[in-house]
């Protein structure tokens, strides 16, 4: 438990805020603690939302009044549940493909490897709007689970290419250790290959490939809010009073309050309210932060690398024990009594 150490504490902190999103309707507000305006005791306007952060509003809140902590309370849910799901998705899609190419299809690989080569070179997140773009819009008669499950199917999509090519390049290697060669030689059969001698050992590359992925589809999701393709789709009441109070344009807003979709529906704000983006990045960044701490110890460790604290000093051991004395060095030296 001691190796990992910053996983049991990151994946904790996750799981906590998870449960607090969860359970935002037993202790938030339901309205996000709304205030649009703000009046002296004459009854006249002294100001308007959106207010910068205060000891009432703490990280202040968006033109609409609401307020942006218990905002990303109710949205973190929806970006952490859809994120985990869309990585293991990735993981078990692609590690599948990749299991199944190397050992039924290992003649298909080159092939396969080029036909996915343009993954590689084009950045994913124009695939990704480009295959987004039919959900982008108000839909009166759509039902907000099928743009989900759309979006789970693209986000998953444009991911299981590099997982796969990964799970190949593992199982290609693990089918050339020793002990799978010498359960060939005996005659195993190819599932047995898989559950006996491939798994045990993909299951530990599995969960640092899962944890990878959470860092890749929380980037991608970020660039698609800031594009207006927001997690669930758009709220129809949108945003109020980006140009005019008196009669607001529409304007584009998060129905779930996921993260990304906070940032791209607050990105014109960025100099009358810089709190609405910043507030949610600084959220995002928090989040990725955790996950990278997590994904480096998990490597150190399955590299069988040792992780030593700066106030621990190398010293050179010497001990005798019996008639044999060992010194650290390049040699070691017998003595016989």
């Amino acid at each position: 438990m001691k190796k990992y150490k910053k996983t049991i504490i990151g994946s904790s902190l996750l799981l906590l805020l998870l449960l607090m999103s969860i359970f935002y309707p037993a202790y938030g507000p339901k309205d996000y603690n709304h205030q649009v305006l703000v009046k002296n005791e004459q009854g006249q306007i002294i100001g308007r939302a959106p207010f910068p952060p205060s000891k009432k509003h703490i990280l202040g809140t968006n033109r609409n009044g609401e307020d942006i902590h218990w905002l990303l309370l109710y949205g973190a849910k929806f970006t952490l549940i859809s994120t985990f799901g869309v990585a293991i998705l990735r993981v078990i899609i692609g590690g599948l493909l990749g299991i199944f190419l190397s050992i039924w299809t290992p003649f298909l690989k080159s092939y396969v490897k080029d036909f996915f080569l343009p993954f590689r070179y084009i950045p994913l997140i124009l695939i990704g709007i480009i295959l987004m773009i039919p959900i982008v819009g108000d839909f009166n008669d759509v039902a907000i689970s099928s743009i989900v499950t759309y979006q789970i199917i693209i986000l998953v999509f444009i991911g299981v290419p590099s997982v796969t090519i990964f799970a190949s390049d593992v199982t290609d290697e693990l089918l050339k250790t020793s002990f799978v060669q010498s359960s060939i030689l005996m005659g195993a059969g190819k599932f047995h290959l898989i559950r006996r001698q491939l798994l045990p050992y993909l299951r530990s590359y599995s969960v640092l490939f899962t944890v990878q992925q959470l860092i890749s589809t929380l980037q991608i999701t970020m660039q698609l809010g800031l594009f207006g393709m927001f997690l669930g789709g758009r709220n129809r009441a949108g945003i109020f009073g980006i140009d005019d109070p008196d009669n607001p344009p529409p304007h584009p807003a998060t129905i779930t309050n996921e993260w990304a979709g906070l940032i791209g529906q607050n990105f014109n704000e960025f100099l009358l309210a810089p709190w609405t983006i910043f507030c949610p990045v600084i959220g995002f960044f928090i989040v990725i932060a955790i996950v990278n701490m997590i994904k480096k110890e998990l490597e150190e460790n399955m590299n069988g690398l040792q992780v030593v604290k700066k106030k621990e000093k190398k010293k050179k051991l010497s001990k005798v024990e019996g008639n044999i004395f060992v010194k650290r060095g390049l040699f070691e030296f017998v003595r016989k009594l």
